[in-house]
């Protein structure tokens, strides 16, 4: 019987059986785990940040690792139930993969899932087996030849193997070929993820006369068409091939939202409130006017004062050294705003207004609105 396509939100096509992993993620389940920027392939899609490509550093979603402690924090505010391994390319520092592996599987349970992405299709038996051996569940290629050995070696360990690919525009032949390849070897899936361009590779994508399908997006033109193109061709002439077409509009609009709506119920503090929405937080900030910062001593000087004068609880506010700031229940400081203001400005200027941000570890702003006063005040 010809297997159908499913339509999945934000435009994302499954054929066959989502993977686990992919599950996960559309939960907003899955921590990413970015375990270095080293890689030995030059992929000239790759978007890699300037920050992060080359370096060998980590990351828990969105907050940059100093030690073991940190990972586990991230795992705990999104309560996750898995983790995707990515990088770079997690081979290429193998010891700390295997720690990663070892150390969330001890920690969440043989259950947790953790798929992991790499770009060595011709890895070694004995890398392989080190990964299994750690308790990866899933392992992802994306071949950059035609050895495929590190495929087969990983098949030959009882894992659950996919291959993940962009689908560059195009690309319709290369991409049959590599799946009537991987469906013979036993391969379980095929994700083609659209082609997204960055800063990092928007040049190169240019020069090779690839465009935005908007300007108020960074989904490739093309890119979509193909791997709609594949998943048909599929439907006939693949039997057991599971391949997944995932968007950019998923990406952000489902499993990203997912994973902040999840950090935001575990990181909100009393003086913030959710926006109605959007995955943000929202509250009150005091702060230095743009190019200017608050001293320690005056940012504890305005904390007292607001406790002392305005009876601000010390629940409903907290001063945050690192981004030089008094954070405080918006909806008190909408009430105060003008008072504060009068009494305050003559020590050092100062900014009122309130804050729309991501419930992320660098807690990205992507809103402030000041509060304006009267000029008789």
């Amino acid at each position: 019987m010809k297997r159908r396509p499913k339509e999945l939100e934000g435009g994302s096509i499954i054929l066959g059986e989502l993977p686990r992993g992919c599950r996960l993620c559309a939960k907003g389940s899955k921590m990413v785990l970015f375990v270095t920027g080293l890689c030995e392939s030059s992929c000239y899609y790759c978007p890699l940040s300037h920050e992060k490509a080359g370096k060998d550093m980590v990351y828990a979603d969105e907050m940059l690792v100093s030690n073991d402690e940190d990972v586990l924090y991230e795992l705990a505010t999104i309560d996750a139930e898995g983790a995707g391994m990515s990088g770079g390319d997690p081979l290429c520092t193998l010891d700390k993969t295997v720690h990663f592996i070892s150390l969330l599987k001890a920690r969440a349970g043989k259950d947790f899932h953790l798929h992991l992405y790499t770009s060595k299709a011709d890895a070694r038996f004995d890398e392989l087996e080190q990964l299994r051996k750690a308790g990866l569940d899933e392992i992802r290629f994306h071949p950059q030849g035609d050895d495929w050995s590190g495929i087969a070696h990983a098949l030959s360990l009882g894992m659950t193997v996919g291959l993940e690919v962009p689908a560059l525009p195009n690309g319709f032949k290369r991409i049959v070929k590599m799946a009537e390849r991987a469906e013979a070897m036993g391969v379980a899936f095929l994700n083609l993820n659209e082609l997204e361009s960055s800063e990092t590779n928007f040049e190169q994508l240019v020069s090779m006369g690839m465009r935005l399908n908007n300007l108020g997006g960074a989904s490739i033109r093309g890119s979509s068409e193909t791997a709609k193109q594949v998943i048909e061709w599929a439907k006939v002439n693949l039997r057991s091939l599971t391949v997944h077409y995932c968007s950019a509009r998923f990406k952000d609009a489902v499993q990203l939202r997912n994973r902040l709506e999840r950090r935001r119920n575990n990181v909100i503090r009393p003086f913030e409130e959710p926006d109605e929405e959007e995955p943000l937080l929202i509250l009150g900030i005091i702060r230095a006017p743009h190019g200017q910062t608050l001293s320690e001593e005056h940012l504890s000087f305005l904390e007292t004062k607001l406790a002392t004068i305005f009876d601000v609880p010390s629940e409903l506010m907290n001063v945050d050294i690192t981004r030089n700031r008094i954070e405080i229940a918006h909806w008190i400081l909408t009430e105060i705003a003008e008072d504060v203001k009068r009494l305050f400005t003559f020590h050092q200027a100062i900014e009122m207004g309130i804050a729309f941000e991501y419930p992320t570890s660098d807690r990205l702003q992507v809103l402030f609105e000041p509060l304006l006063f009267n000029h008789s005040t």
